[in-house]
């Protein structure tokens, strides 16, 4: 039988491919603290600017931020991963419901936030790596 820990980590790799798993974790999860950081100054402007109410705007900027952190430092992965993911398919829909195509090298797209979903559904997928918090914590569990 296979246990919660087997089902959220199926294994830390190493080599490579953990190096691999690390530089994607750290490019986003540095991306989601800045890009939360950014907007957390001036979260009515935010809110406004996207037609979210304040509570929803703080909880997505708080996402971001406590979920980039938790990716940089491999803590908790698949949770960060999906709670990232979550905040772009947000911010994916948003940006299709007010006609922003693709791609548009002069302008908003949302090409960034799908991709972003992509990179947290495949973190999430992937797990940490051996290079993480969660492979030294509940890497002697599996």
């Amino acid at each position: 039988m296979r246990t919660l820990f087997s089902l959220a980590f199926d294994g830390f790799p190493s080599g490579r491919a953990g190096v691999a798993l690390f530089a994607l974790r750290a490019f986003v999860g540095v991306a989601f603290v800045l890009h939360g950081l950014g907007r957390i100054r001036d979260l009515p402007g935010f809110a406004a600017m996207y037609g979210l109410s304040w509570t929803l705007a703080l909880a997505a900027k708080l996402t971001q931020i406590i979920g980039g952190v938790c990716l940089v430092v491999g803590f908790l992965t698949p949770a960060a991963g999906v709670s990232i993911a979550a905040t772009m398919v947000a911010a994916t829909v948003i940006l299709r419901h007010k006609g922003e195509p693709f791609i548009n090298p002069n302008g908003h797209s949302w090409e960034n936030s799908a991709f972003y979903v992509l990179a947290g559904l495949v973190v999430a997928l992937l797990g940490p790596g051996r290079y993480s918090i969660d492979a030294f914590l509940f890497g002697a569990l599996l």
